[in-house]
């Protein structure tokens, strides 16, 4: 018990050290890319909408307008989100570092669930705590920090395969609730492809093992009862799945020959934060970390196979799927929309590290296992004051990024191998306190490593602070101009994609774009926007500022600009256009003088008028005065769950000019609303609701049947 707890404190403050960035003095690290430009700000906007009373149910801000719930990267509907916002209450705004944190927290529970699992099989305490460490603090976990569906959702793993094991264990589904819960959560995280990936190895480790059959009926039971629970996210995410085109991006297969030495080499490609940005383009780094590399010698002398065939069977499985071999698998999925946009290559790779996590627990407990002759009584100190001198050279050129890079980085690896060789015998040949303390040098050891090749590189870590902003300033702009922009939040705005901010961005201040960048961009948007901009990516585009037609549809009044930017020139002499600010700035905001608002009136009287009256994102009131009646535009995207009511009586919406949405009204003074409403969100909410009253029931089953039998061993 004094081991374990030892081993786990230590695993503990390994992972609270994972985003330091110097030590000392101390400095959280700033995760770059896309937590901070995509994932932060969809969290955000639903914290301030939660803040103001309100359910986020669509999005004002891109893309005029979008599904908020049905888009499930938002992982709205995931429960440690609510847990973040129930930390950030009292605060204007999300904070970023508790976005990190949460981040940090799923790296130390995805080591805590793969421990416990790892445990389950009878392993050693010391085996079990290192192959956790290869699932959480190898190179998948680090290289996708940026990524929050990725890391929450591969976190869950391990409480599947667990339930998996002590299903087969007690040859009964009830452990299976694990797989269920562990489905769910992965889901709800908000990346289907990362689903696919834990719904796959999931699958074929319990087809591999023993019990085989009924295990793998029990497995798919448990995952199609996960998507009842899910079903609160599916339905609203289904609703507007028939307005996006499915998107392809299966590919031919990932894996690559350099690809085997960013698993072995612990430098394979070079990423430090001084390096140039356009160094090892299309690299990744997946370093496994010397306990995986020292045990598979062992594995190999091992007389019985039988246990490790289910993580074996993962490791092929995920390989298959990520290389596409003979283009079997691309063959199979291209027949279906739906299997060819949530099935992903690349990221089938994480099936690799999980497997990994048991064969490294295995190899190192079959090492520890045999027997050993007794050592010289100055090995155990004199082993861990090597680890301390070589741990303090990595942490110190892990500080001055000074690593040597591809081949040369082996050398690295060859003495840390020999080191923690000679660790891991000493660990063998002594007992008591002694013991416990080597083994928690060594876990220390190991973590070092990962920390020293895996965190603070260009791939998941900047100087800087995520929140450049707050409600009177914004960083690279004036003061006044600011306040300008946040008083006139009915209007749009053009960012410059050459060098204005990141059109996501401006979610945190309550400023609203035609732009965007998120993959539910709807087909019908794309192909308006096709015809008065260009795309400049699959989700980014651009707008002419001279293309006044496409600013008035937009409802655009401003452009965010600079110096440096190609379009710069048609805004600084336009007469169209007049610069806000009183002061030198990089950003430069004009404001287009003949701007119209993202409505408009197409009646038949000189004298008819539209006035708004309330301008909510689920709800937009308008009072109209029209001698001879005539059709009130909304310039917001028509999705499902748009509606019409003419003084209170529902009306047909139509769609206009392709994306846009307008209702016929008939003469007189008329109040109109456009609401919009999730249709699916309620019937999915309540079945969500039973299938978790289910789980409990199944939760408690599962518990009385583990009591009794707990209670007739003891008797026994």
């Amino acid at each position: 018990m004094h081991s374990r707890k030892a081993i786990v404190l230590v695993s503990l403050l390994f992972t609270y050290l994972f985003f330091f960035e110097y030590i000392p003095p101390v400095r959280w690290v700033h995760i770059p890319y896309d937590l901070e430009g995509f994932h932060y700000p969809l969290a955000d906007y639903a914290f301030q909408r939660l803040r103001q009373g309100h359910f986020p149910l669509w999005d004002t801000t891109i893309y005029c307008g979008m599904s908020f719930v049905g888009n499930i990267q938002a992982a709205l509907l995931y429960p440690p989100t609510w847990l973040m916002f129930l930390f950030n209450l009292g605060r204007e705004r999300l904070s970023y570092q508790s976005m990190q944190d949460l981040l940090l927290a799923h790296v130390w529970l995805g080591f805590l669930l793969c421990y416990l699992w790892l445990r389950g099989k009878r392993l050693g305490e010391l085996p079990c705590v290192l192959g956790a460490g290869a699932f959480a603090f190898s190179g998948y976990m680090c290289e996708q920090l940026q990524h929050f569906g990725l890391v929450a959702g591969y976190t869950w793993i391990p409480l599947a395969l667990w339930g998996v094991d002590q299903a087969v264990e007690r040859r009964s589904w009830r452990p299976m609730w694990k797989v269920a819960a562990a489905s769910a959560l992965c889901f709800l995280a908000g990346y289907p492809p990362t689903w696919m990936v834990f719904a796959v190895a999931v699958g074929v480790y319990s087809l591999a093992g023993a019990w085989r059959w009924k295990t793998a009926l029990g497995t798919i039971a448990a995952l199609v009862f996960s998507l009842l629970l899910c079903t609160v996210q599916i339905l609203p995410t289904w609703e507007t799945m028939g307005l996006r085109e499915p998107e392809m991006h299966y590919g031919l297969g990932a894996i690559k020959w350099d690809l085997v030495l960013s698993y072995v080499l612990p430098n394979s490609f070079d990423f430090g934060l001084s390096v140039p940005v356009d160094t090892n383009p299309l690299k990744e780094y997946f370093y496994l970390g010397v306990p995986a590399l020292m045990v598979l010698p062992f594995l190999i002398l091992r007389r019985r196979f039988r246990d490790l065939a289910p993580s074996l069977a993962v490791l092929a499985a995920s390989l298959v799927m990520a290389g596409n071999p003979f283009n079997v698998v691309w063959s199979v999925i291209r027949h279906s929309d739906l299997l060819a946009d949530i099935i992903r290559d690349w990221y089938f790779l994480a099936g690799v590290t999980v497997a990994f996590a048991p064969l490294t627990a295995y190899g190192l407990d079959h090492f520890l296992a045999r027997k050993s002759r007794r050592l010289p009584w100055w090995l155990a100190p004199v082993s861990v004051a090597v680890m301390a001198m070589w741990a303090g050279y990595e942490l110190f050129r892990w500080k001055t990024q000074s690593f040597s890079a591809g081949w040369r980085s082996g050398r690295d690896l060859l003495v840390t191998l020999a080191i923690f060789g000679a660790g891991m015998y000493a660990v063998r040949a002594v007992e008591g306190r002694q013991r416990i303390w080597m083994a928690a040098a060594l876990v220390l050891f190991v973590g070092v490593d990962y920390k020293a090749f895996g965190t603070s590189k260009r791939f998941n870590a900047a100087p800087g602070d995520a929140q450049r902003w707050s409600s009177t300033s914004y960083a690279g702009m004036p003061d006044d101009t600011y306040q300008q922009l946040r008083a006139s939040t009915d209007y749009r705005i053009v960012v410059d994609t050459d060098t204005g901010p990141l059109p996501n961005g401006l979610r945190h201040v309550g400023l609203v774009t035609p732009q965007g960048f998120d993959p539910f961009l709807a087909t019908p948007f794309r192909k308006m926007v096709e015809t008065y901009a260009r795309f400049t990516t699959d989700r980014l585009f651009a707008v002419d500022p001279e293309n006044y037609i496409a600013l008035r549809l937009f409802g655009v009044r401003y452009v965010i600009s600079s110096e440096y930017s190609k379009a710069y020139p048609k805004l600084k002499d336009n007469s169209h256009y007049r610069l806000l600010g009183s002061l030198p700035s990089f950003y430069k905001v004009y404001e287009y003088l003949d701007a119209r608002p993202p409505f408009s009136w197409e009646g038949g009287s000189a004298g008819d008028r539209v006035e708004r009256r309330a301008w909510e994102p689920e709800s937009r009131v308008f009072e109209v005065h029209s001698a001879t009646g005539g059709l009130l535009a909304l310039h917001e995207q028509f999705f499902p769950g748009w509606t019409a009511h003419v003084d209170g009586r529902s009306e047909a919406v139509k769609p206009w000019t392709g994306a846009f949405q307008a209702v016929v009204v008939p003469p007189g003074e008329h109040t109109v609303e456009f609401r919009f409403r999730s249709r699916l969100l309620g019937l999915g909410g309540a079945i969500s609701l039973v299938a978790l009253i289910g789980l409990v029931f199944w939760i408690r089953a599962n518990s009385r049947s583990t009591s009794g039998t707990t209670y007739r061993a003891a008797s026994g």
